[in-house]
């Protein structure tokens, strides 16, 4: 039960599959609305995917970071900061 936790000092860290967050998570993240999401991503599809339905909840992106970890691959982790007013 989340109903304890100040959702205006709080940050949820999300780090999801390739596939990306399912449908029942962000509708929960939603319900939820923390301050703040943080949302690390080894897939920017289904990353900006999932941010456009993380900002339609009434978040703004605040910073995208892409990290190279892998190099001579194709594959790179993204991170974005949602926010909240």
């Amino acid at each position: 039960d989340v109903k304890g936790f100040p959702r205006d000092a709080t940050a949820v860290v999300v780090d999801p599959p390739r596939k990306g967050c399912g449908g029942d998570f962000l509708e929960q993240l939603g319900k939820f609305r923390p301050r703040r999401v943080v949302y690390l991503s080894c897939d920017p599809v289904t990353q900006a995917r999932d941010a456009k339905d993380i900002v339609g909840r009434g978040y703004r992106i605040t910073n995208v970071t892409p990290f190279d970890m892998f190099p001579m691959t194709r594959h790179i982790e993204s991170l974005a900061v949602f926010e909240r007013d």
